[in-house]
């Protein structure tokens, strides 16, 4: 699983967990252990950390003797764990790739503990629905399994929905480079054309709210990145 350097960048990730501030002592749980990038910096700062595997297993990756890897088969929202088993839990992937959110989210209330915690790292789309559907828009061509973006208040929603009540938010700007964000999704060079084109219209009145800037022959903009931590309320 090929993993762009910017989303897997440890020292973002180090400080978004020094944001969710885990308990030395917590058990936690990470419901998509994706390509770890995630797992390995959360995992030291905890007792134990259960991450549940939906595809193969990273590569060089050294399992830390104190996680535990849980194979669940592709994107089922249900989880094997008892009701009310873990201190934190979180997810190593975009949740958005979930087909089923409110189900996973359930799930994610039901196996944390009450007085627990959910932490997520999402990115976000744009308020504004025209800029939201842009910004969608260029994901699916670059990636065919992109389902859409949350809005940060729709993701709100949801986790107040589901149980939960966010007590720490903080938004947080991701610089991207065309060629950079390409990396894993393989697009047809039409697609990739396609993107270009829209990138460059895209430009003068911020139709994507992604603040695309042409750079020589390639493109930089700004994704928006919410870090949330909500108590689940029994």
């Amino acid at each position: 699983m090929l993993v762009s350097r910017i989303i897997a960048d440890p020292r973002r990730l180090r400080r978004f967990v020094r944001f969710v501030s885990p308990s030395a002592q917590a058990v936690a749980l990470d419901v998509w252990l994706g390509p770890a990038v995630l797992a390995r910096v959360l995992a030291p700062r905890v007792s134990r950390l259960v991450a549940v595997q939906r595809e193969d297993p990273p590569r060089n990756w050294r399992r830390p003797r104190n996680v535990e890897l849980v194979r669940v088969a592709g994107l089922a929202p249900e989880l094997p764990f008892p009701d009310e088993t873990f201190d934190l839990v979180t997810c190593g992937r975009p949740f958005h790739h979930f087909p089923r959110p409110r189900e996973v989210l359930s799930e994610m209330w039901r196996v944390c503990r009450p007085g627990g915690w959910l932490a997520l790292e999402e990115t976000v789309a744009h308020e504004q629905e025209v800029r939201a559907r842009y910004q969608d828009r260029l994901e699916r061509l670059r990636d065919r399994s992109h389902p859409r973006y949350f809005r940060l208040s729709e993701l709100l929603h949801l986790l107040g929905e589901a149980g939960f009540l966010v007590r720490r938010l903080q938004v947080v700007d991701l610089q991207r480079e065309f060629n950079e964000w390409l990396l894993g999704a393989r697009p047809s060079p039409q697609k990739v054309e396609l993107m270009r084109r829209l990138m460059t219209g895209a430009q003068e009145a911020d139709l994507s709210g992604l603040d695309i800037r042409a750079v020589g022959d390639t493109f930089v903009f700004t994704q928006r990145l919410a870090w949330l931590v909500a108590e689940r309320i029994a």
